[in-house]
């Protein structure tokens, strides 16, 4: 989309712009008074009233739409930078599905793959190791297939699905409990620049200067599923926001999944109750593909091996059974730490390594291998 914005598209930003007002509200008006937003701006203050909006509304809506200067400013910025209105025929039909679909959705990146076939992964922040690495499988055995894996850029399972998909065909949507000049988690920021170098985008409806609110993850959660044909759970909790995800697809009609696990695992607790009231058992991609029909290549096929040896860095042979911390590594190789973080941030998002409490461990390999 252009860096200066239409009318009707500082239309629809003025109108999420007023906080006290849900989408729902504003669409339910339109609809309601059949008016189209053009003729919603257009009407004088006294029609306004009759409409029932309050005074400090009716002052937003005819104001010189100076608050939207601060937008225009942040879509210059950068040429991936860019909105998408409900209006517009880029919105994804899914969201529109929803009680009350965000009038505004804040891109940075490929907004193309909004439209595209989405499995979403989602799971605990603090995921254990085999988790982790089960994300990171299923996520590139998907993406090499053409699927689009869409998370949350959380901790644990959302960033091992990033990371396991960035690199694909199939790439990676993560939708942000904030704006997207926020990035929230700050130990993700590496990884969402790659996902978004690598064909991926952000996605938020909170404006970019939003920072993360706790009753924006609930919000998040519910794009996260609207925006996929399926949802998949690797490890969580019975009370967390991975299930309430899980749950809020099946309320929608979207297929759920979930991956098996140790029965002694608390984590296991969420992906076990969900298999119990029908959700799909997850022991590969496939069992996903079949169950939503899509039709994809062999994973071979779609990219071939592309597994790494230990020949083309040194550094993962230092990687063994026991977490290693950063001294130990400096002692060992006589690298500055300055040197050796971003090679270890690579790494770690390659998915061939994992942090973990103590440092960092080796990353376990794919699922069934």
């Amino acid at each position: 989309m252009q860096n200066q914005l239409s009318s009707v598209s500082q239309h629809w930003l003025r109108l999420s712009l007023i906080k006290k007002r849900s989408p729902a509200f504003w669409l339910a008006l339109l609809e309601h008074f059949k008016l189209t937003i053009e003729q919603l701006f257009s009407l004088p203050v006294g029609e306004l009233s009759q409409c029932g909006l309050k005074p400090d509304e009716i002052a937003l809506i005819n104001s010189p739409g100076d608050e939207v200067e601060p937008i225009e400013q942040w879509l210059c910025q950068h040429p991936l930078n860019q909105i998408i209105t409900i209006s517009d025929a880029a919105y994804p039909e899914r969201l529109k599905q929803l009680d009350s679909p965000p009038l505004i959705l804040y891109c940075h990146g490929n907004s193309k793959l909004l439209k595209a076939p989405q499995l979403a992964i989602v799971g605990s922040r603090k995921a254990t190791i085999n988790g982790l690495n089960t994300a990171r499988s299923l996520a590139k055995e998907l993406g090499d297939a053409g699927i689009t894996v869409t998370s949350g850029l959380a901790l644990g399972i959302d960033g091992a699905a990033h990371q396991g998909a960035y690199p694909t065909s199939g790439r990676t949507v993560a939708i942000l409990g904030g704006g997207l000049g926020c990035i929230y988690p700050r130990s993700h920021q590496a990884l969402a620049l790659s996902l978004v170098e690598h064909g991926g985008c952000l996605v938020s409806e909170f404006p970019p200067w939003e920072t993360v609110k706790p009753y924006h993850f609930p919000r998040r959660n519910r794009l996260i599923a609207a925006l996929s044909s399926g949802v998949l759970l690797i490890e969580a909790r019975i009370k967390s926001g991975s299930m309430i995800t899980a749950n809020l697809a099946a309320d929608m009609g979207i297929d759920v999944f979930a991956t098996p696990g140790n029965i002694n695992n608390p984590l296991s607790e969420g992906p076990h109750y969900l298999i119990q009231q029908g959700a799909r058992l997850v022991t590969s991609s496939g069992d996903i593909c079949e169950e939503l029909g899509w039709v994809v290549k062999d994973s071979e096929d779609a990219g071939g091996n592309h597994q790494q040896d230990d020949d083309d860095e040194p550094l993962l042979k230092e990687f063994a059974g026991e977490p290693i911390n950063i001294d130990y590594l400096v002692e060992k190789t006589g690298l500055s730490v300055n040197r050796l973080m971003p090679r270890l941030v690579e790494l770690e998002l390659q998915g061939r390594i994992v942090a973990v409490p103590g440092g960092y461990t080796r990353a376990m390999g794919p699922v069934g291998s």
